[in-house]
């Protein structure tokens, strides 16, 4: 029992230069998830910026080769899920490889509550879309039904 106090008070006396010593003596098997989950968070995080950032790029200079509020909608979507790319996800490479939040909690909450809203505001855009391609069709089906047969049907 006494060991066992002794110990937590050795745990609880650890500073940062401390954790760095422990964390040397990984097996080899934590050493490769480690580096494999930092890479596959850096490549999502990278493919997820510069596709966003091709994606405006295109959409800019697409000026009338789609309808504007499609346009509009699309560009909304992109910078939505760039700013999860450069506020979420970005941030976490460093984290995935040390183990350790090293931002501090303000960025911590940044980051969630961008992730989250941003993840809404993607949702809500491409319910937009569908809306705006499809909303004529479902005007005429929720309002009038014979109208909407006559001019769609067709019998």
């Amino acid at each position: 029992m006494n060991d066992v106090s002794n110990e937590s008070m050795i745990v609880s006396a650890m500073n940062d230069s401390d954790y760095v010593t422990l964390s040397s003596n990984v097996s080899s098997y934590d050493a490769f998830i480690t580096v494999l989950q930092t890479t596959i968070i850096a490549v999502v995080s990278s493919g997820i910026v510069l596709s966003n950032i091709v994606n405006l790029i295109v959409l800019v200079s697409a000026s009338t080769a789609m309808p504007w509020a499609t346009r509009l909608f699309l560009m909304n979507l992109s910078v939505s899920d760039l700013l999860v790319g450069v506020i979420a996800c970005a941030p976490a490479v460093i984290p995935a490889a040390t183990h350790r939040w090293i931002y501090g909690d303000a960025w911590c909450q940044v980051s969630g509550i961008a992730h989250g809203s941003s993840g809404a505001v993607s949702m809500w855009s491409m319910s937009m879309i569908g809306l705006h391609r499809l909303g004529p069709t479902y005007f005429f089906l929720i309002v009038s039904v014979i109208t909407y047969c006559s001019l769609i049907c067709r019998f």
